[in-house]
């Protein structure tokens, strides 16, 4: 990642990866994102979807681990607090880059289904919607180096690009 290498990393269950440490905060911030507050440590994550995700009346997170690849699947995940009137499904899969479930030399992909909310309560977010907005991207965790896909707090099927920013 960015050119370090980890051998351990937390599955978080409100939609990301992290390492050093594990990332607790429901609302999502945008990148670049630098050391976690509760920790000092950096905030190094892969994010297919960091948002509200609440598993407890409904749906899990997976994960499927090679000497080549690790998956991790979030499926039918409701939102925060306990909501499953909507639900996401998505995943992450990450390669030393020869495992062929990705193309040649690809090292990373984030997949989606059917994505059906953006935010929870937690974010201040109503039936699923609107609040602080979950973000998609990889972040290294200096404050500098990121890749952010987008942020999301309203149901559309364009894509307004990486900063996130429609009208």
């Amino acid at each position: 990642m960015y050119g370090s290498s980890y051998d351990s990393l937390y599955i978080n269950n409100n939609g990301n990866i992290s390492f050093i440490d594990p990332m607790a905060a429901f609302s999502a911030g945008g990148f670049p994102a630098g050391p976690s507050s509760s920790t000092g440590n950096d905030t190094i994550m892969i994010a297919p979807f960091w948002a509200d995700v609440d598993t407890r009346a409904g749906g899990a997170v997976y994960y499927s681990l090679s000497p080549t690849h690790l998956i991790v699947k979030w499926e039918a995940v409701g939102y925060y607090s306990q909501h499953i009137d909507k639900t996401n499904t998505f995943q992450l899969i990450i390669t030393d880059g020869t495992d062929p479930i990705l193309p040649a030399n690809s090292t990373i992909a984030l997949c989606y289904g059917d994505m059906q909310w953006t935010t929870g309560d937690a974010s201040g977010g109503i039936g699923g919607l609107g609040g602080i907005p979950a973000t998609a991207g990889i972040n290294k965790g200096n404050g500098i180096d990121y890749f952010q896909l987008g942020r999301f707090d309203a149901t559309s099927s364009m894509y307004d690009g990486p900063a996130g920013m429609h009208t």
